[in-house]
């Protein structure tokens, strides 16, 4: 256990550098995730289902459900690139 944990710790520490700056997540539009690297769309993509899971109350990672709600939430991206990503990611995953 111990083993993996070093190893996500340095997983993300190589990481880092892609992440110079910081931003709002909320304030992403789906036209500024289309630009990003897919470093940090999946970073992005993975703070986002955990963001909103926690918001739900869920704090189970179920990456069949993820890459549902991902392929979801680029649809809505694809009809409104002004759409927040934050919005689409929590439209599709959030109980209604």
């Amino acid at each position: 256990m111990k083993t993996k944990l070093a190893l996500a710790a340095l997983a993300m520490t190589l990481a880092a550098p892609a992440f110079a700056q910081s931003f709002d997540v909320a304030t992403a539009t789906c036209g500024d995730f289309a630009s990003m690297d897919a470093d940090t769309m999946g970073t992005m993509l993975l703070w986002i289902d955990g963001y909103t899971g926690g918001v739900a109350g869920d704090t189970t990672l179920d990456l069949g459900r993820l890459q549902q709600n991902i392929t979801d939430a680029m649809t809505l991206c694809a009809a409104d690139p002004a759409k927040s990503v934050l919005d689409a990611m929590a439209e599709v995953s959030l109980p209604q």
